[in-house]
C-alpha cells in the first residue's frame, strides 16, 4: 500500500492519511497489522490493512469477497477480540505472527523451520497436530 499515492489521491497530507487509519482502527472499522507490533509509531505504514470484521466485508461489496479476505479477517478479528496480539507475518515466516509465534500462508512447507506454528484451515472439521480448523476460532471471542 502507498500512503503516499493514497493521500494525494484523497488530498491530504501522508501523516493525516496514518492518523486517519488509526481513527478508523480505534472505532473497530479497520485492523492495522504491522510486522513488529512492538516497535511501531503513529508516523509508520501499516504493513497490511483489513476490515475489522467479515460482516463489513460482505456488507461493504458489491460482488462477493475474496473467500482468502474473508478467512483472513475472521482468523484476525477473533484473536484480536480475545486479547491476542496479531501481527503481520511477512512473506518469509507465515501469514500472522500471533503472540510473538506463527508463519506463514495455508501449507505445511511455510512453516516446516517454526517451533511453534499451526495451520488454520478452512473446510475441516476437526485439527491434527498442526492444523486447527477455521471455524474453531470462532470460539475465542
Amino acid at each position: 500500500m502507498d500512503i503516499s499515492k493514497l493521500s494525494k489521491n484523497i488530498g491530504i497530507q501522508r501523516p493525516t492519511t496514518l492518523k486517519y487509519l488509526k481513527n478508523l482502527e480505534e472505532a473497530a472499522l479497520i485492523q492495522r497489522l504491522f510486522t513488529d507490533v512492538d516497535s511501531i509509531s503513529d508516523l509508520q505504514k501499516p504493513d497490511k490493512i483489513l476490515l475489522d470484521n467479515s460482516n463489513l466485508l460482505y456488507t461493504l461489496a458489491d460482488t462477493a469477497p475474496e473467500i482468502g479476505t474473508v478467512r483472513e479477517t475472521f482468523f484476525c478479528n477473533q484473536l484480536v477480540s480475545a486479547g491476542h496480539k496479531v501481527e503481520y507475518g511477512g512473506l518469509k515466516s507465515g501469514d500472522f505472527r500471533i503472540d510473538n509465534n506463527g508463519g506463514k500462508d495455508k501449507g505445511f512447507k511455510q512453516i516446516a523451520d517454526e517451533e511453534n506454528a499451526y495451520v488454520a484451515a478452512d473446510d475441516i472439521d476437526s485439527a491434527t497436530t498442526h492444523k486447527i480448523p477455521l471455524w474453531a476460532f470462532g470460539f475465542l471471542y
